[in-house]
């Protein structure tokens, strides 16, 4: 087992973390990807067709994270330090993000009510970006409990064991290689378990770049041709899009419009009588631009 400390910034909180990244584990001890033992959580990975475990361990007082792998190759050490630092939301444009709110908060009451006590919060991204939009696309128009159910069963049907008897999260390729008639056999709808297939097809044959996708958060110039390339797939609109560029690429201005989450907590914070409308949520976020990510990240936490 290697190990590695990571510096963390001020006022910064794993917990946010773990509550992400442990959503499964939490609602169910068995959840194959993902577990958290008290300070720590453990995370299945798989990198060149072998899977791996990724400890992240947070000491008590704060300040460090200790990073843990079951591997002494120094090239997948770093490819899982940068995953480490992605679940955590550790990226230089989300360190920016969260210095820019948190500056306008000190002037500006609405932002200073929206930070509230949570200074130093980093939305945690999804491992992968091919994780992210797999989880969104499960998502789509179904509750989060269901969701949690079908990606339980992709990860036991496509991923990679461990010796542990943990499972890492399938890539693109195992997820490509599915019949569909195996997810809609543990309760995938038809154009659910199709739309997954065909997104992990288009990766596969290169029609989306992942490799492209997981740059953007330090090469933002690609942004307008990854989300076209996005919704050029059947299946994902605009939500998913917004979901996927926010939670798997880290980009730091975007807005899933419509997601339930984010209009109950929009409800909440203006008081109003009624969920916002679609065109609504666009309208109340977009005086948090060019940080309505990390706006929006804070509003799901509100909700907590």
């Amino acid at each position: 087992m290697s190990q590695l400390t990571l510096d963390l910034p001020p006022g910064f909180d794993p917990d946010a973390a773990w509550r992400y990244h442990g959503r499964d584990w939490y609602r169910d001890r068995d959840a194959p990807a993902e577990r958290v033992a008290g300070p720590a959580l453990t995370k299945a990975l798989e990198f060149d067709g072998r899977a791996y475990l990724l400890t992240l361990t947070a000491p008590a007082g704060g300040g460090t994270l200790v990073m843990g792998m079951d591997s002494d190759d120094p090239l997948i050490l770093a490819r899982a330090q940068r995953v480490a630092l992605r679940m955590l939301g550790l990226t230089p444009a989300l360190a920016d993000a969260a210095a820019g709110l948190e500056a306008r908060a000190d002037h500006d009451a609405t932002t200073a009510r929206l930070v509230g006590n949570r200074r130093g919060y980093r939305p945690p991204l999804a491992a992968t970006v091919f994780e992210a939009l797999a989880w969104a696309i499960i998502g789509q128009q179904i509750n989060l409990t269901f969701a949690a159910d079908l990606r339980r069963h992709l990860i036991l049907l496509a991923g990679r064991p461990h010796p542990s008897g943990m499972i890492a999260h399938p890539d693109a390729a195992a997820v490509a290689a599915l019949d569909p008639e195996l997810l809609i056999a543990r309760r995938f709808s038809r154009s659910k378990a199709r739309y997954l297939i065909d997104a992990a097809q288009a990766a596969v044959e290169g029609r989306l770049d992942l490799a492209a996708l997981e740059r953007l958060d330090t090469d933002p110039a690609g942004e307008a041709a990854a989300e076209a390339a996005l919704l050029a797939l059947r299946g994902i609109g605009p939500w998913t899009t917004n979901y996927v560029l926010m939670r798997g690429c880290g980009l730091p201005d975007r807005v899933p419009v419509g997601d339930a989450g984010l209009a109950a907590a929009l409800q909440r914070f203006h008081a109003m009588d009624r969920r916002p409308t679609a065109e609504e949520q666009a309208t109340l976020m977009r005086p948090h631009a060019p940080w309505r990510s990390l706006a929006t990240a804070h509003l799901w936490a509100s909700l907590a």
